[in-house]
């Protein structure tokens, strides 16, 4: 499989990668920042989330899990993908109900985010990469096409 194939992936992948590395970076720069911007920057994660990153796990768990399944011929766990949905809905909440005036408690709010993402990236990464390597590549470059044509330019500007 040529990296020319897996383009659209690499390219989805490092956008979403730098959205989840900008988080502990948020989180360092909290205490420095006002009340008014401190809610402008969890209404931006929380519209990041909400908008990007939950549907790209809807359509991993949609496309890619059950169809690494079948290509691979073993089961991947498309249901820590909906753990990690479920994590991530949670952690929504919870910047939505946190004290603005309480950057601590915002801290703790990203710094776990981006551990529950980046394990989560880090997971889905291992499945392509486990399909690049074991299949041909006409089956794994149509369902990259499907993975990432579904999103619809979800995917954040790099």
């Amino acid at each position: 499989m040529t990296l020319r194939s897996t383009d659209p992936f690499r390219r989805e992948q490092i956008g979403l990668l730098r959205r989840i590395e900008e988080l502990p970076v948020l989180a360092h720069e909290l205490p420095s920042m006002g009340v008014d911007q401190r809610i402008s920057a969890v209404e931006r994660v929380v519209a990041f989330l909400a908008q990007t990153l939950l549907p790209h796990a809807q359509i991993e768990q949609q496309i890619l899990y059950p169809e690494a399944e079948r290509l691979l011929g073993r089961r991947h766990d498309g249901g820590a993908v909906e753990q990690d949905r479920r994590e991530v809905r949670q952690r929504i909440r919870e910047l939505v109900a946190a004290d603005p005036s309480d950057p601590g408690a915002i801290q703790e709010i990203l710094y776990a985010l981006h551990a529950v993402l980046a394990i989560h990236l880090e997971h889905e990464a291992e499945v392509y990469l486990k399909l690049v390597q074991m299949q041909p590549e006409q089956p794994v470059r149509r369902l990259f096409r499907r993975v990432t044509g579904s999103q619809g330019g979800l995917t954040p500007a790099a």
